[in-house]
């Protein structure tokens, strides 16, 4: 047996490792972020306490369902409106950038 393929075979494997895995908390974030802008919430000036918890891959769509919490603040119609996060989020991993879905 050639040393090589079982080397080969682990270095794809650990390639392959790097790409998966669910979002960081840092791109979980911005993730929400853009997800509530663009749903029409308004434009988010702050985000705080955000965490990621229990994530799993998803079932029955690609990527990962995480329980997503924390506090976001909402500038609508000049005053900042804080408004608690508590919700399961679907994250995708899209062209490079991560993506969350609320369904």
């Amino acid at each position: 047996m050639n040393a090589r393929f079982p080397l080969a075979g682990l270095s794809i494997a650990l390639t392959l490792s790097a790409c998966g895995g669910p979002p960081s908390n840092a791109d979980a974030q911005h993730a929400l972020v853009t997800l509530l802008e663009q749903s029409g919430a308004g434009q988010i000036s702050d985000v705080a306490e955000f965490e990621l918890n229990g994530c799993v891959e998803a079932k029955d769509m690609a990527g990962y369902r995480c329980d997503t919490s924390g506090k976001v603040a909402i500038d609508i119609g000049g005053r900042r409106v804080p408004v608690p996060i508590g919700k399961n989020l679907r994250y995708v991993k899209e062209d490079g950038t991560w993506r969350a879905y609320a369904k």
